[in-house]
Parts: structure tokens; C-alpha cells; sequence
């Protein structure tokens, strides 16, 4: 299993996206742990970014919200931000 890290933007754009919408901050823990066991689980649609976000990678939460990561190592990630699509790539770049 992943050891997974968390910056504090992480944690402060995921308390807004749970004010937003109701139950989301549940769900995002479901597809943190689906990522901890299995990075490649095809529920995630989990690759690679490029351009000005090369060395991040993202995952799908939902049809909009992503969560844009780095590999510390082998086993270690840390989750850099969350939020929509239009917005997390606007915010990591």
C-alpha cells in the first residue's frame, strides 16, 4: 500500500469542495484508499501530466474533480491539490 501525504492547499481546497457539495469529502476518501492499494485501479483514470505540469500526476475523482499528486518515491505520494478539472490545472500550473 501507498503512503500518502497531504499538503496543506490539499486539505484547505478539499473543506471547500465539502461545503460545496454534500457527502464529497466521503467519496474522495473512498478514491484516496483506492489509489493507496492500487494506483492503476481503472476507476481512477489515474496518468501522467505533461507540459508546464510535467512530474505531477492526476486522478479522477468524479466526472470533474481531480486530484493532482507527485511520487516521493516508490511507495510515497503526496497529494498536491484537489478540485475541478478547470480549476486544478489552473492552480498547479
Amino acid at each position: 500500500m501507498l503512503k500518502i501525504e497531504r499538503t496543506g492547499l490539499f486539505d484547505r481546497t478539499l473543506d471547500e469542495l465539502a461545503m460545496r457539495y454534500e457527502g464529497i469529502d466521503v467519496f474522495v476518501e473512498q478514491r484516496i484508499v483506492f489509489f493507496s492499494k492500487n494506483p492503476n485501479d481503472s476507476r481512477l483514470d489515474n496518468h501522467p501530466l505533461r507540459k508546464s505540469m510535467e512530474g505531477r500526476w492526476a486522478f479522477s475523482v468524479n466526472d470533474d474533480i481531480r486530484i493532482v499528486y507527485r511520487w516521493l518515491g516508490k511507495m510515497t505520494v503526496r497529494l498536491l491539490v484537489i478540485g475541478t478539472h478547470e480549476a486544478v490545472y489552473k492552480k498547479s500550473s
